[in-house]
């Protein structure tokens, strides 16, 4: 069983995008690095039995399109802007056609808003 106050166990992965230029993750065309960006980025992947999976990299690359700013640059295993890989949001929003959002958020251990956008902006992004 388990308890509230004794943490969950992690598994972190670390990952890293293959070598070459850098794609914007606004555009997606190829883009000149500005910086290795600051701090470490992680993602949330599908659990793998009792343990949580947190995918992460210790230098989040950045560019600089045109007329955008300097922005993160995309990676292969995400979308732009998301916290979770696009396997733990194809599962939610698989999910949610099965099953209510109360039930899907406890299953995944996500809160419930959070399920729902998931579904939302998986629904709109698959299309």
């Amino acid at each position: 069983m388990d308890s509230p106050l004794r943490p969950e166990p992690v598994l972190e992965v670390r990952v890293r995008p293959r070598a070459g230029m850098l794609r914007c993750s606004r555009c997606g065309r190829k883009r000149p690095g500005y910086d290795r960006g600051g701090g470490v980025r992680r993602w949330r992947h599908q659990d793998f039995g009792c343990w949580r999976v947190g995918a992460g990299r210790r230098h989040a690359a950045r560019g600089v399109p045109p007329g955008a700013g300097v922005v993160v640059a995309a990676v292969p295993w995400a979308e732009p802007g998301s916290r979770f890989t696009r396997d733990f949001e194809a599962e939610c929003a698989w999910l949610m056609t099965v099953a209510n959002q109360k039930t899907v958020s406890g299953f995944l251990h996500v809160a419930w808003r959070t399920a729902g956008d998931i579904a939302h902006r998986y629904e709109h992004t698959s299309r």
